[in-house]
């Protein structure tokens, strides 16, 4: 990490201190801190990811979280695949 990243992160921080892991988060989140899109991804590679575990079938798995998170059976492929 290079000095300015660091310095980015105290930025990112400040008012943090005292809080609760998810009160951190959610104040990061509405501040727009936060990558979205990747968030977004990694929840659906670990959702999907969780079902094929359970006995879901790949595929299945991908339209049932699509039709969940109202979005295109595409995004939901794409973010597993990538």
């Amino acid at each position: 990490m290079t000095r300015n990243e660091r310095k980015f992160m105290v930025a990112a921080m400040s008012g943090l201190h005292n809080m609760s892991l998810n009160g951190a988060i959610e104040s990061m989140w509405q501040r727009g801190l936060l990558n979205k899109r990747a968030i977004e991804k990694l929840y659906i590679k670990e959702e999907v990811g969780r079902r094929v575990r359970a006995g879901e079938v790949k595929v299945r798995a991908i339209q049932q979280l699509s039709e969940e998170l109202n979005c295109s059976f595409e995004k939901v492929r794409a973010a597993v695949y990538h």
